[in-house]
């Protein structure tokens, strides 16, 4: 069962098309916005006739109201060589139920949904229009669990932008982050439209749960680069030092970008999603 998860937005929505979010067009909501001539607002069920009677004018008076609408929801995903790292969990298990989760969370919210993949370059082949999806879910969770990432980079996230509208979106970032963190600064700019929502998948393989001694091996999935280490109790408090650094460096920078990141490490809890969302 794919599993859901609720998300919330401080913005008001743009879109016409009716939803679940505060919006700025005025409509037949709940959310009262103030009086206009009836003129402007011909609905006598909302005839106010306190302010008709107050009105310089002598116009008849409406009250009018907020509709609710609905948003854009993306999820960019990050498809390199490196998100195909496997320890405790899969690293691309893990991105396709979140993807799953936010399209299902989306179709059950009532706002349209699309996918963006990238690695060296957009991929076209994995590439979801926007559009409301009733079978978007398991879909992509069958298309993104069986690839076999190879990409040696992540370039064309930023390359992502045009591929969201005009119209501001609530955007799920998603990748393991593993590049200079100028690059994710030049890559959250290129996203200042949008509300970006930074999803960290890692694995505590990488850093938590080394041996404890003797020789390892260690690869760069996107170079292929190789290397012999000696694993030692010093070395594995580097590695864990290094992780904790990052973490701080990641959040430090999302948050001056609009939002702390999620960091999902081995396994994707839409629970502790939904508290992120309400509790920041």
């Amino acid at each position: 069962m794919t599993p859901e998860f609720h998300y919330s937005v401080g913005w008001r929505a743009s879109g016409a098309h009716p939803g679940t979010h505060r919006s700025g067009h005025l409509g037949s909501g709940h959310e009262f916005a103030g009086q206009v001539p009836f003129i402007a607002n011909p609905d006598p069920r909302h005839l106010d006739l306190r302010a008709s009677l107050h009105d310089p004018y002598g116009q008849l008076m409406v009250r009018s109201f907020r509709q609710r609408s609905a948003i854009p929801v993306f999820v960019v995903a990050d498809l390199s060589a490196s998100m195909g790292f496997r320890g405790m969990a899969d690293k691309l298990e893990n991105l396709a139920r979140f993807t799953a989760s936010a399209a299902y969370s989306a179709y059950r919210t009532g706002d349209p949904f699309g996918f963006v993949g990238c690695d060296e370059g957009i991929r076209s082949d994995l590439l979801l229009p926007l559009r409301l999806h009733k079978s978007a879910a398991p879909d992509l969770y069958e298309r993104l669990r069986g690839l076999s990432p190879a990409g040696r980079s992540a370039e064309a996230l930023c390359q992502a932008a045009p591929h969201l509208g005009r119209q501001r979106a609530l955007v799920f970032l998603v990748s393991d982050f593993h590049f200079p963190l100028d690059r994710l600064d030049t890559l959250l700019s290129s996203l200042t439209r949008h509300d970006v929502v930074p999803v960290v998948l890692w694995d505590s393989a990488e850093y938590e749960r080394l041996p404890p001694r003797g020789l390892t091996c260690v690869e760069d999935p996107e170079t292929g680069e190789r290397r012999r280490l000696f694993m030692r109790p010093s070395l594995r408090e580097k590695f864990r030092t290094a992780f904790e650094q990052r973490r701080t460096a990641l959040i430090h920078l999302c948050i001056q970008r609009g939002r702390e990141p999620f960091f999902v490490i081995d396994r994707f809890d839409a629970e502790a999603l939904t508290r992120y969302f309400y509790q920041t």
